[in-house]
């Protein structure tokens, strides 16, 4: 059953990538996956998900790159071209996320549930558990680069708000940038002091910019909601693996107890054998050395009585 489960969850990866070739750990190789014995096929599936974690932190970084082009462009049309990149790559990655995140709680859930020895339970887990913290890895280097880009666009805000309206304290310009009602007396102040042209140029870059601020928010608090489900995720595990390491140090702490004492009974029945042996051979020659001597004695005796 537990065969069937993982060759359907590779047969899922594969489908999903739209790969019709047969890369290692590929449902044709896993045919025969058993409990323990083949370990280095489950390690092979699992690089499928290593690839992509690094695939996705690859993406993280292209996501960078797009948030740096998009606050360094002043043309309207270009800028336009570049926001539809970067939440195009934003849906790639939250959607690549939720994915790996869903798979390695596919593969926990058949280690749970498939019938392994200590050894090789607490070395699937391990596998597991190094994924698991690369993920996490990858999803802090996301939270961090969104909370980063949030800044700069709201500092980009502010810098169009303070064109406007330049003797404008700090706390009235933060309330321009989060406040709506604030944002349409900035709006107004706009469309007074500039060309019509310029004003909506601004007022359009302004907007934007709230929109972004709004949109990486929400991809905040997902990112944060997947590392906290992640983290506990962690956590359980290593109790499992607690639990495993003292399995396998009970068994081998019996194993090693086990062995002494064999040997100790291999060792005591050895020097029988041995004090057998040599009595086998010293016995008779003593028995025999004893009979000589009284033959000899006896020969002795006889001589002596003849010669009187």
């Amino acid at each position: 059953m537990n065969r069937n489960r993982f060759s359907e969850f590779i047969a899922r990866r594969n489908e999903g990538s739209g790969d019709d070739s047969q890369p290692p750990g590929s449902p044709e190789s896993l045919d025969d996956v058993g409990a323990s014995e083949d370990m280095e096929k489950y390690l092979t599936a699992l690089g499928g998900i290593e690839r992509d974690i690094a695939a996705t932190s690859n993406g993280v970084d292209e996501l960078g790159v797009l948030h740096g082009r998009l606050l360094s462009t002043a043309d309207g049309a270009k800028a336009e071209a570049v926001a539809q990149q970067r939440d195009q790559k934003t849906r790639q990655l939250n959607d690549q996320i939720e994915k790996l995140k869903g798979e390695l709680g596919a593969v926990d859930q058949m280690n749970e549930s498939t019938a392994l020895s200590p050894s090789d339970r607490a070395k699937r887990r391990g596998r597991h558990a190094v994924l698991v913290r690369r993920l996490m890895g990858v999803l802090d280097k996301y939270r961090a680069l969104e909370r980063e880009s949030q800044k700069r666009y709201r500092t980009r805000m502010e810098k169009h708000i303070r064109l406007v309206r330049p003797d404008a304290t700090d706390e009235e310009v933060a309330e321009a940038a989060t406040n709506e009602a604030s944002r349409s007396v900035f709006a107004m102040d706009v469309m007074s002091s500039y060309r019509s042209k310029v004003a909506k140029r601004m007022l359009r870059d302004v907007e934007n910019r709230d929109r972004d601020i709004r949109n990486i928010g929400n991809t905040i608090e997902l990112l944060n909601r997947m590392f906290v489900d992640m983290q506990e995720a962690v956590a359980q595990q290593q109790d499992v693996l607690d639990n495993i390491e003292q399995a396998v140090d009970d068994t081998y702490e019996y194993t090693t107890g086990a062995v002494a004492e064999k040997m100790w009974w291999i060792i005591f029945f050895v020097a029988l054998i041995i004090i057998a042996i040599a009595l086998g051979v010293t016995l008779p020659l003593a028995i025999n050395k004893r009979g000589n001597g009284r033959s000899n004695s006896g020969s002795s005796g006889e001589s002596t009585s003849q010669a009187a």
